[in-house]
């Protein structure tokens, strides 16, 4: 076996592999950033997006397969070819729409060791954060909004302190 050295080390490599990352919404930006996650080897990602592809979509997302996908589940389209990157991932698409989830089980966010969310309605963002923010021992979250080139992004997590 040959041994592979990462620009992150072995321990980072073991953190990245043993992650489990949900990202919510399947829009252009969202497969993008799971790409950057993918190929490196994350252990499981799970994307949430209720919506169907649009025209629009089909002609931004490089992950979709173009007019063939519209009108399908917009989470299934997006992970069936980003689990094609490497097949060592365990790749899950949710059908679900995050604010039923929000509201029948919330506890779903806290299987994750962190979840980013893009372009999230405010309102929903509002009550993901408050929800995650009141465990210390909830997963970071990593809020992006994005519209055209233009972009930001933030990061809420409790820190660690040792005495």
């Amino acid at each position: 076996m040959t041994n592979i050295h990462r620009l992150w080390a072995a321990t980072g490599q073991s953190a990245l592999e043993s992650a489990r990352v949900l990202v919510i919404g399947a829009s252009a930006t969202a497969t993008s950033i799971l790409k950057n996650l993918v190929l490196p080897g994350i252990g499981h990602f799970t994307l949430l997006d209720h919506a169907t592809v649009s025209p629009a979509d089909a002609g931004n997302n490089f992950f979709l397969r173009g007019p063939a996908s519209i009108g399908r589940n917009r989470a299934e389209e997006t992970v069936r070819l980003l689990a094609e990157l490497n097949d060592s991932v365990d790749a899950r698409a949710d059908t679900r729409d995050v604010a039923d989830v929000l509201a029948s089980d919330p506890s779903y966010f806290f299987g994750f060791s962190l979840v980013i969310t893009h372009n999230l309605a405010p309102v929903l963002l509002t009550r993901l954060a408050d929800l995650l923010w009141r465990s210390p021992s909830s997963p970071p979250l990593i809020p992006v909004r994005s519209a055209g080139f233009l972009a930001d992004f933030f990061l809420q997590f409790h820190t660690h302190e040792s005495a």
